[in-house]
C-alpha cells in the first residue's frame, strides 16, 4: 500500500514538473523564422518571413535586461534589410550620461519596444506594441519581411536639438516614415522624425 501511495505520489509530481516545462518554457537560443501570409497595401497575400533572433545574440546586453527579456520569452525581429544584429540600442534615453537600452521584443506574434533606464533595469516600460505583422516590407527576396527598426536619435540631430540635451529612440517604419520618442519632464513625447 505504502509503495503505491509513493508510486502515486511521483507520477503526480512528473506530470506536475511536464505541465511546468511546458507551461514556462525557456526562451530560445537559436534564430527562429515566423512566417505566414498576411496583407500590405495593394496587395491582400504576401507570403512573409521575418527572422527573430534570440537573446544570446547580443552578448552586450548588460546581463539584468538580458534576463529581462529572457524571461518574457522575447525574440528580436530583424528588419528585411539587417545584416548584422539590429533593433537592440543602447543610449542616454533618460537623461544625459545615462547607459540605458531599448529593444524590440516579438512575443507569439506581437513586437512591443521597451526601453530600459539604468536606474531601474528591473521595471521595463513598454513604449508601444503592434502585430509583426503590421509593417512588412521586401527589398531582394520574394518574402516579405518585418520592417520596424529602431535606432538611437543623437542630441545633435534631435528634431528640436535646441531643446534636447539627450538622445532619443528612433522608431521606423523602414523606408516609410519615422517618430522619435524623447523622455522629458518624467513623460514620454514624439516626434516626427520624418523619412
Amino acid at each position: 500500500m505504502k509503495r503505491r501511495i509513493v508510486l502515486i505520489a511521483v507520477c503526480a509530481l512528473a506530470c506536475i514538473a511536464a505541465v511546468a516545462q511546458t507551461a514556462f518554457s525557456p526562451q530560445p537560443q537559436s534564430e527562429q523564422d515566423e512566417a505566414g501570409v498576411a496583407s500590405v497595401p495593394g496587395n491582400p497575400g504576401v507570403h512573409y518571413q521575418i527572422r527573430l533572433l534570440p537573446i544570446s545574440s547580443f552578448p552586450q546586453l548588460p546581463a539584468e535586461v538580458a534576463a529581462q527579456l529572457s524571461h518574457k520569452g522575447c525574440m528580436i525581429p530583424q528588419t528585411f534589410e539587417a545584416h548584422e544584429p539590429e533593433n537592440v540600442i543602447t543610449g542616454s534615453f533618460q537623461k544625459r550620461g545615462s547607459a540605458d537600452w531599448a529593444a524590440l521584443c516579438s512575443i507569439k506574434g506581437v513586437t512591443t519596444l521597451y526601453v530600459f533606464f539604468q536606474s531601474d533595469f528591473s521595471h521595463p516600460i513598454a513604449l508601444r506594441s503592434q502585430p509583426d505583422t503590421k509593417w512588412l516590407g521586401i527589398e531582394w527576396s520574394e518574402d516579405y519581411g518585418s520592417a520596424w527598426g529602431i535606432s538611437i536619435t543623437p542630441q545633435a540631430v534631435m528634431p528640436r536639438s535646441d531643446q534636447a540635451d539627450h538622445d532619443g529612440i528612433e522608431d521606423s517604419y523602414v523606408g516609410q516614415s519615422s517618430v522619435v520618442h524623447y523622455f522629458q519632464s518624467g513623460q514620454w513625447t514624439t516626434l516626427d522624425g520624418g523619412q
